[in-house]
């Protein structure tokens, strides 16, 4: 694998603007010049979007990239993820990806877009996991990240945590180093982290190489915000209520209803019908069918964490 890697990197620094790289789960390189995609039969398809609260609408040409993908026959795969030139990548996971229209680009609003910035995008999903200037596509055989054991209490877990001021190498905010706690949720050297904000934004991130140095940073408000010098800007996310590191999560007690969207999205095994232990901070316990917990939120204010029985 680590050859693969090298000639990766090399392919990239030498020819960054020749051709798409598609790493297949074997770690295998495919590379496919951009003047291929532009001599495919592409079709025109629309996206929509709120601006100032009028609806816009966009026009773009190009080809079904999920598609194209299924046709290549590179093998089966665990995860997808996109990277641009600029380091912004977008992953997701194979049920997530089966559901999706996914078109590679080369038009917009007419205008024609110089070969090396296709785009990678999804009709159906928010611009942020679009990819500009797309270099490369992985498929890979990730383990699946299970269901934390433990889910503990976001607003308890750092009540009595310093609030650092100006954290390196951020400049006139206050928040909470990464790099302070996440040893507390897990000991292993690379940890997946996945994150989720109250808008229902997902990232299935990697520490350290895209967080360390992250910072959540306390808005005036209160909600927390992520942001890390290791990935780009347009990646960090606002209001996270969601935060699981390998097998521990911390979750807002005032947003478990994201347990929904995240037991569909990362396939957890668990059904409205499934067992919830309430630990409370007194010591007491409570079990409650999960369908029952989420119908009545205010049950997780006094946990101390809870845990799910699939």
């Amino acid at each position: 694998m680590s050859k693969h890697i090298v000639i990766l990197l090399l392919l990239c620094s030498l020819s960054p603007l020749m051709a798409l790289l598609i790493v297949d789960a074997k770690g295998e390189i495919h590379e496919y010049p951009y003047e291929h995609f532009f001599r495919l039969q592409g079709e025109d398809f629309e996206t929509t979007k709120e601006v100032d609260k009028e609806i816009v609408t966009n026009t773009w040409k190009g080809i079904r990239f999920d598609r194209w993908l299924k046709e290549q026959k590179l093998g089966d795969f665990a995860r997808i993820s996109f990277k641009s030139g600029d380091r912004y990548e977008v992953n997701f996971n194979r049920a997530e990806w089966d559901t999706l229209t996914c078109y590679l680009a080369y038009s917009g609003e007419g205008k024609i877009f110089p070969k090396e910035q296709l785009r990678i995008i999804f009709p159906h999903l928010r611009s942020m996991h679009w990819v500009r200037d797309v270099v490369r596509v992985t498929l890979d055989n990730a383990k699946q990240i299970p269901m934390p054991v433990r889910f503990l209490n976001w607003n308890k877990f750092f009540i009595d945590r310093e609030l650092v001021k100006d954290p390196k190498p951020f400049k006139k905010i206050e928040g909470y180093p990464l790099d302070d706690f996440v040893g507390e949720l897990s000991d292993a050297q690379v940890k997946d982290v996945v994150l989720y904000s109250s808008d229902g934004l997902i990232q299935n991130l990697s520490y350290p190489s895209q967080l360390g140095g992250a910072v959540f940073e306390r808005d005036p408000n209160g909600k927390m915000n992520l942001k890390s010098p290791q990935i780009p800007g347009g990646m960090w996310m606002k209001d996270v209520v969601y935060l699981q590191v390998d097998q521990l999560a911390i979750i807002s007690p005032n947003s478990p209803s994201a347990l929904i969207h995240l037991a569909k999205t990362l396939n957890w095994q668990i059904t409205p019908e499934s067992t919830v232990r309430l630990h409370y901070t007194d010591g007491a316990e409570e079990d409650m069918i999960l369908g029952d917990a989420l119908a009545e939120p205010m049950v997780f204010d006094g946990t101390g964490y809870f845990s799910i029985q699939p």
